[in-house]
């Protein structure tokens, strides 16, 4: 890859994962809600929600720092209602607010220290472009990670989110580099590859489980990320 003088990653799925998966903490929590379902229920339930929210919303992701509350309320409210028809009760949303706000419910890849400090001892920018909450920051530093990184741009602290190109382009300003010099890479497809190619910069796709199409530039291992930039 040519000329490339800053590495932006996605958040999610990329650099970080839940711990629990997310569709166990959600069962455990609306079951003791009250609710009764199916694993397979609450797997519809949880995409359908997602789907509905992301259709609805504007490019502020997760509403912005004043109005992410009331996404996540949002959201709650229609897995429980795909569910059973009722309502969330204000302990099941404190519950599960509190838990992903929570750094030890959340691991780190193992091929991310390593990657990183290779990167940095090369002497490439470092950055994070991820359409997330607020919560984003304190949760990288409690993971240890959040010194690795010059800029972490957050959608609900921007107020723009992936795949616009605006946030991909405010990084790449706060680190001091044309879009043209920036690598992102990220685990999707249409925020993070398409989205980070639409705003001018260069792109891999993580394909962890190798599931990329045709014509699809991508990698299964952040480890690849140094060897592609020496290439």
């Amino acid at each position: 890859m040519i000329g490339v003088r800053a590495v932006l990653f996605d958040a999610g799925a990329t650099l970080v994962h839940p711990e629990p998966a997310v569709e166990v903490v959600y069962g455990r929590e609306l079951a003791r809600d009250g609710a009764t379902f199916t694993e397979e229920a609450l797997s519809r339930a949880l995409t359908r929600a997602w789907e509905d929210v992301h259709r609805e919303e504007k490019e502020d992701r997760y509403g912005g720092v004043r109005g992410e509350e009331g996404f996540w309320r949002a959201f709650l409210a229609r897995v429980r209602w795909e569910l059973d028809g009722e309502p969330v009760s204000p302990s099941a949303f404190d519950r599960l607010a509190a838990h992903f706000r929570d750094p030890a419910s959340w691991s780190v890849y193992d091929d991310v220290f390593e990657t990183l400090g290779a990167l940095a001892a090369g002497g490439w920018r470092l950055g994070i472009v991820s359409n997330w909450d607020s919560a984003l920051p304190s949760l990288l530093e409690g993971l240890g990670i959040a010194a690795q990184f010059s800029v972490v741009a957050v959608s609900a602290i921007e107020q723009t989110g992936k795949p616009a190109p605006e946030i991909f382009r405010r990084a790449c300003a706060r680190l001091g580099v044309a879009p043209h010099e920036a690598l992102h890479v990220g685990d999707s497809l249409r925020e993070d590859y398409e989205g980070a190619r639409g705003a001018g910069l260069q792109a891999l796709l993580l394909d962890r489980l190798g599931r990329a199409g045709p014509g699809v530039d991508a990698i299964r291992t952040l480890r690849e990320v140094l060897s592609r930039l020496s290439s």
